[in-house]
């Protein structure tokens, strides 16, 4: 039998990109899947049949696939995606949250339509599926196989400027996967997260991305279909994680570690505001880091050299 064969699977924004592959892949592997894909532009609006092709692409190849363009940033159309799986194949056992939008841009330019659509989709939608998908779970109690396997992003947890909503988007995403493999490990469902490094067309809004991700002639690093296999591992009875991050970019992966507490210090009796900046003056102003971006895995420190010098400047001119 295939590792993922009689499981049922839905994938969102899984009409392009990242949510095509995870698509072929899980139903190269067994699974019977469901595209949702709302159609839309990257930057939003719009409404097309991606989801549509790539379920006939998946049928095409062999394998069973239904399409869903409901929004998954509308709670009761997620609701319909859910749904849609128990109507059509009998169940649900895996759930991948990929569906997203890029309105990238500085916090003093942005919208509030830019902020919205960008939470909207990406938290809040990722929050709506894995909703609906633990409500049918725990109508039906516990079995083994369950997952949900949520997007964040680098920046997600190495934030960079201009991208502040969708940053904040993809951090919430990673706290939330820890939330939801908590809560939901009673119904024996696994919830991690990945954070992918690969050229999309949503990614492709971002500047720089070129220089980034540049083209490669032979195995391009940088190609969506190279963070499936780690999709489809998460997905399976392979998978021994819960609650974890894992970056992925072509043929590397690697595991975060979440916030820890480093530095302490302590007040008898509470803090005065001199007691507290003495305590606090010789604490180095950076935190070193282990940061995974595009192009590999480096040692770095948060925030960056260039924040202290832009504020040194700025406090200079002030």
């Amino acid at each position: 039998m295939q590792l993922l064969g009689g499981k049922v699977a839905v994938v969102t924004g899984g009409g392009n990109g990242l949510g095509r592959c995870h698509a072929l892949a899980l139903a190269a592997a067994g699974a019977r899947v469901v595209v949702n894909d709302l159609g839309g532009h990257v930057t939003g609006g719009g409404a097309g049949d991606a989801a549509d092709a790539v379920a006939e692409e998946i049928r095409d190849l062999g394998g069973q696939a239904v399409a869903n363009r409901a929004s998954v940033a509308d709670w009761a159309g997620a609701a319909t995606i859910i749904e849609q799986a128990v109507a059509t194949f009998g169940g649900l056992d895996i759930v991948v949250n990929n569906a997203g939008i890029n309105r990238p841009a500085s916090i003093a330019a942005m919208t509030e339509a830019d902020f919205d659509l960008e939470v909207g989709v990406h938290l809040k939608g990722t929050a709506a599926v894995s909703h609906h998908a633990a409500r049918f779970w725990a109508d039906r109690g516990p079995a083994a196989g369950r997952a949900i396997i949520n997007t964040t992003s680098p920046v997600g947890v190495h934030p960079m400027p201009d991208g502040g909503p969708y940053c904040a988007a993809k951090a919430g995403i990673a706290a939330f996967t820890q939330v939801l493999a908590q809560e939901l490990a009673g119904l024996g469902v696994r919830a991690n997260a990945i954070a992918p490094a690969a050229r999309t067309r949503m990614v492709m809004a971002f500047p720089s991305v070129d220089q980034l991700m540049p083209r490669a002639t032979g195995f391009d690093r940088h190609a969506p279909e190279h963070v499936s296999p780690l999709v489809v591992y998460l997905a399976s009875s392979l998978c021994r994680f819960t609650g974890r991050v894992f970056g992925v970019e072509g043929p590397d992966v690697t595991l975060y570690t979440p916030w820890s507490a480093d530095l302490l210090v302590t007040a008898d009796g509470g803090w005065d505001l001199d007691a507290l900046a003495a305590a606090l003056a010789d604490a180095p102003p950076q935190a070193a880091i282990r940061a995974f971006y595009p192009g590999g895995r480096i040692d770095t420190v948060s925030p960056p050299n260039r924040t202290l010098k832009a504020l040194a400047a700025a406090e200079l001119l002030g």
